[in-house]
């Protein structure tokens, strides 16, 4: 009798535990995750947890696809944090546009426990073959001072200086992305509206933000055929030369978590509107 048990016992073991121990060792497959969302999001929070993220785009305008990249970054090195947003063309539109580049830096200072950026620097510059166009921002918040310089190559050919807002600080387009980012404008909701203090350029000194209502985001979705999901349509208006377009106008599709899947920049000089497509989110 006991021998007929172990027989079976041994029997069951060959024809099941293989499979038993097959099933253990399979990776467990990931939830697959909505384009411009990632794992541990949060609407609101500190802002070191953007610290090693970049954001990859790729620009098509004109007849172009892909015609340029850009990426937006965010870094902590011994407890200072800075953004640094990069684009160019490529490929035959690069020669066509003397391999266009556009470089912006912000320095931040973090303030409001943790949740909200200010700058203390930012640079902007744009390179065409081998003119380059630079100017800086330095933010003194102790003298209430904003103290800028405008380069030719090498060369100064402007500078000044203007008094800061009596309360908060002029934010850059860097530090306003991350800011809306983190909800620390308010909350982001259908409708809402922010006017953003920015860097006066030329008789602009406002960012405006307004999230569209519900009944504009589902006309334009369907004159667009897009499928519905819980993203966000937001028309930003910044300073022209921050972009050297002609309207400073920016549409963009944000995924529900605030990361920006799809923008227009209207009327970029000499091309038209710029689309930017967002393509993948490193952590570094």
């Amino acid at each position: 009798r006991f021998g007929n048990l172990n027989l079976l016992i041994l029997l069951i073991s060959v024809l099941f535990l293989p499979d038993i121990f097959t099933h253990a060792q399979q990776p467990k497959v990931k939830k697959s995750i909505f384009w411009g969302e990632y794992n541990n999001f949060l609407p609101s929070g500190e802002m070191a947890r953007f610290a090693g993220e970049t954001l990859h785009y790729d620009i098509s305008f004109l007849w172009f696809e892909n015609a340029a990249s850009a990426k937006v970054s965010f870094f902590e090195e011994q407890g200072k944090y800075f953004s640094v947003l990069e684009a160019s063309t490529k490929g035959f539109v690069g020669f066509f546009t003397a391999y266009r580049k556009h470089f912006y830096k912000t320095e931040f200072e973090v303030i409001d426990y943790g949740r909200k950026l200010r700058p203390k620097t930012f640079l902007r510059q744009v390179t065409i073959a081998s003119n380059v166009e630079t100017t800086t921002h330095k933010f003194d918040y102790a003298n209430r001072l904003h103290i800028w310089e405008k380069y030719a190559n090498d060369e100064k050919i402007e500078s000044g200086q203007n008094e800061l807002p009596f309360e908060g600080a002029f934010h850059d387009i860097l530090t306003a992305f991350y800011n809306i980012r983190n909800s620390a404008y308010g909350k982001l909701e259908k409708g809402k509206k922010f006017i953003i203090k920015t860097i006066p350029e030329k008789g602009h000194s406002e960012i405006s933000v307004h999230i569209l209502p519900e009944t504009d985001q589902e006309r334009i979705r369907t004159e667009e055929k897009r499928d519905k999901h819980d993203d966000l349509l937001l028309d930003v208006i910044v300073p022209k030369e921050i972009f050297k377009t002609k309207t400073g106008k920016i549409t963009f599709w944000s995924s529900k978590h605030y990361i920006p899947t799809e923008t227009t920049v209207k009327d970029y000089i000499l091309l038209g509107d710029l689309h930017a497509r967002f393509t993948n989110r490193e952590i570094h």
